[in-house]
């Protein structure tokens, strides 16, 4: 019997890469048999990812075939539609004359933080607006290749398919605001993946930036769906590092690890709530019924990897390094997925003490 998992996607430019080899892996369970889909929650490079997987199900829903073998043509039709995501982001990239897609392809580490197009980049903050280089500036022109006919196809109920959730954040209001299936339309993903220094993006009247500042990747509302549906495990894929050594001492590297921190703010908080309930009930102090049930968590990372490769290589979505990524990502889960497998429906495999409060007294 297949167990039902949930996935929570975080965001992280073109290091959203890696989640695309984790969900080779895991798709490959699916088609085995032995996992199936609960529901998908992402913002930026999560949210497409998310929404690749979704879409590319629904199409291999749509082909004819064996009932038996329908798990595989799900999982290889997600599968071939990611894949169709990244390779469509390198090449509007390339064409869109992104500087640190050539850059990128000269540094054996893929480290180009101190290349000098991301030392232009540094300049042109400072003084200039930002130059648009991020995925959101592509993704009109990718999205029409890759969802052409987005909110139409996430709005069908399927059975196998997972639930689809987008975040973006609210600027006028300071909140999460969340696009589900039907809703998860080009200008949403638009939204969850606008980079707050550069652009803003207009939905419904209201505007948004990237869904990562309040919710990298939104944990309560996936939290909730799993409890309707009778779902007992979350997975995260994460890409921005909670552990660093050492304290950032120039400019740059304070304000990437402050923006690092900025964004898994939100996850941290959620994970901390997770656990408290998770605590009550194993306690007895709540019990597990009227909705409220125990979440496993795990969480599969290459926090030291992806560190080592620098920040500016998340604007450097060059096939080269997409398919590194997806290779690391696809290791990296091979690695941790059978600890996490057996871990399923009984407990957490995901150690959560490093980043949940900690209190000192004396």
């Amino acid at each position: 019997m297949a167990r039902q998992i949930a996935l929570a996607l975080q965001g992280g430019g073109a290091h959203g890469a890696f989640t695309w080899g984790v969900l080779e892996g895991l798709l490959a369970e699916v088609a085995k048999g032995s996992v199936e889909l609960a529901g998908l929650s992402g913002a930026s490079a999560g949210a497409l990812n998310a929404t690749a997987l979704a879409y590319g199900m629904h199409e291999g829903a749509a082909l004819s075939g064996p009932a038996a073998a329908r798990n595989k043509r799900l999982a290889e039709a997600a599968r071939a539609k990611i894949e169709h995501l990244w390779g469509t982001l390198a090449q509007a990239a390339f064409w869109g004359g992104n500087p640190f897609v050539a850059t990128i392809g000269l540094s054996p580490s893929w480290n180009i933080d101190e290349s000098p197009a991301a030392r232009f980049a540094d300049v042109a903050a400072a003084s200039l607006a930002p130059p648009d280089i991020g995925i959101g500036n592509y993704l009109a022109g990718v999205m029409r290749t890759v969802f052409p006919d987005l909110p139409a196809i996430l709005a069908r109920p399927e059975k196998g398919i997972p639930t689809v959730m987008v975040a973006a954040t609210d600027i006028e209001e300071c909140r999460r605001q969340l696009f589900v299936d039907g809703a998860v339309s080009p200008d949403a993903l638009k939204a969850s993946a606008s980079a707050p220094a550069v652009q803003s993006v207009k939905v419904d009247g209201r505007h948004y930036w990237d869904g990562g500042v309040m919710g990298n990747p939104p944990l309560a509302p996936l939290v909730d769906h799993m409890r309707t549906v009778g779902c007992d495990d979350l997975l995260l894929v994460t890409l921005s590092p909670l552990h660093r050594d050492g304290v950032p001492r120039g400019p740059r590297q304070i304000m990437d690890r402050l923006g690092e921190i900025t964004q898994s703010a939100s996850l941290v908080h959620e994970v901390h709530a997770i656990e408290t309930l998770n605590q009550l009930i194993d306690a007895g102090h709540v019990k597990a019924e009227a909705g409220l049930r125990r979440v496993n968590l795990h969480r599969i990372e290459a926090d030291a990897d992806l560190s080592a490769m620098g920040i500016t290589s998340k604007d450097a979505p060059a096939w080269d390094f997409l398919v590194h990524l997806r290779d690391l990502g696809r290791q990296t889960f091979e690695t941790m997925w059978p600890d996490i497998k057996a871990s399923l429906g009984t407990r957490s495999s995901w150690d959560t003490k490093s980043i949940c409060d900690q209190v000192l007294a004396r």
